[in-house]
């Protein structure tokens, strides 16, 4: 056998050293490639790619993202939950976001249509969250802003009133012509007995031109306000405004009652007591009429009629604080003491309650989230009867509960 030549043996090693460099290359490369379709942003993308075809195999993708970052990737996390609305699993939905550590990290053009498809499904507790997380990014954005104020306001729980309050001030900046940021205002200054900001508020809204529903229904309010903080002037001129315009069946109905309301309080007390009687001749079961019609006969010291009246009222109203009080005084006009005592105890009883829930409500505005304070306003007006705001109360204690 002839050997081969020096230079041939060299350039068979030379072509086996470059084959074995390409299958190294190749088998590095394989890996890098396997290596990166396993990556944690890659399996996010593949499912962003999966959700319109399958929204189930995109969940377990972007689930497997999640366990590969080690339980920490919100942009992820943001997406498992938008998945899991879109499968309309709206519990594990809210668990999903709410286990995200640091929610703003994430995009925030990413999480306002994460929190505009919770709020389409009415999700509107997530929606609030998921918004709120977005931080100052949607406060150069009216339309979505007032997607927030609208998201936390329906949702009618007293914890947001001081945010909502705030996010209506930025409102105004952004949209100095809208309507809507005031009439939110003045609802939660009225809830809350500030009369004063709420027909402030109220004012401001009329200047902007809101819908003519609107304009009959902030009337009534600024005429039964108005009397409230005794300036019977400005209820006196709502009043005739609303007499003179056009109103809906309901309204038709309500104004009388409203009229006669301001007439007693203006101490037209004869004029009052006629608008009374034809309205009793109407609907001689509403108790608002009787309640009225007592004190009014009260003040013309009828005090048998006041009597007749103000008991009817008080058997289907028993929280009205005003009616069994001057049931008290008129059943001690009639020297009938045992009675007296019986409703001036409860008159005082529903006072104190009041005064009760206006304290804890001040100590609450220095403690936003403590949940015992909410738990005793809900008690305390379940006590004072009124049975939507306990509700309310309970619903924020119980989202206290998962902060």
């Amino acid at each position: 056998m002839i050997a081969d030549s020096p230079s041939k043996t060299r350039w068979t090693t030379v072509n086996w050293i470059a084959g074995t460099l390409v299958l190294l290359m190749a088998a590095g490369g394989y890996q890098y490639v396997a290596k990166g379709s396993k990556s944690p942003q890659r399996q996010l993308e593949l499912a962003r790619k999966l959700r319109i075809t399958n929204a189930s195999q995109a969940l377990a993708r972007v689930r497997s993202s999640i366990q590969a970052a080690g339980g920490d990737f919100p942009e992820a996390q943001a997406f498992e939950c938008l998945l899991l609305l879109d499968l309309r699993r709206r519990k594990e939905a809210a668990s999903a976001f709410a286990a995200i550590r640091h929610p703003e990290v994430t995009d925030p053009e990413r999480l306002c249509q994460l929190a505009e498809k919770a709020q389409s499904v009415g999700e509107l507790e997530l929606a609030g969250r998921i918004f709120i997380a977005t931080g100052n990014y949607i406060r150069s954005n009216p339309r979505r802003l007032k997607l927030l104020i609208h998201t936390l306001y329906s949702q009618e729980n007293p914890v947001f009133e001081g945010q909502i309050l705030k996010l209506c001030q930025d409102y105004t900046q952004l949209s100095p012509d809208d309507a809507y940021p005031w009439l939110v205002s003045a609802s939660l200054y009225h809830e809350s007995n500030v009369l004063h900001l709420a027909i402030e508020a109220y004012r401001e809204s009329l200047k902007r031109n809101p819908p003519p529903e609107e304009v009959i229904r902030i009337r009534f309010h600024l005429v039964r306000l108005s009397m409230m903080l005794g300036d019977l002037k400005a209820a006196r001129e709502h009043c005739d405004t609303l007499h003179a315009s056009t109103l809906d069946e309901m309204s038709q109905k309500l104004l009388p009652l409203l009229l006669a309301d301001l007439l007693q309080r203006e101490g037209k007390l004869a004029e009052s007591l006629d608008v009374l009687d034809k309205l009793q001749d109407a609907d001689s079961n509403l108790t608002a009429i009787r309640a009225l019609r007592g004190k009014v006969l009260f003040e013309l010291k009828d005090y048998p009629g006041a009597i007749d009246e103000l008991t009817n009222a008080v058997q289907v109203d028993d929280f009205d604080q005003q009616s069994h009080y001057l049931l008290g005084q008129a059943h001690l006009q009639e020297k009938n003491e045992t009675m007296a005592t019986s409703h001036l105890n409860r008159s005082r009883e529903l006072n104190e309650l009041t005064a009760q829930i206006f304290t804890v409500e001040n100590r609450l505005r220095n403690d936003l989230h403590n949940r015992e304070l909410k738990r005793l306003l809900a008690a305390l007006n379940e006590q004072r009867g009124h049975t939507e705001k306990a509700a309310a109360w309970r619903r924020g204690a119980a989202a206290n509960s998962h902060r």
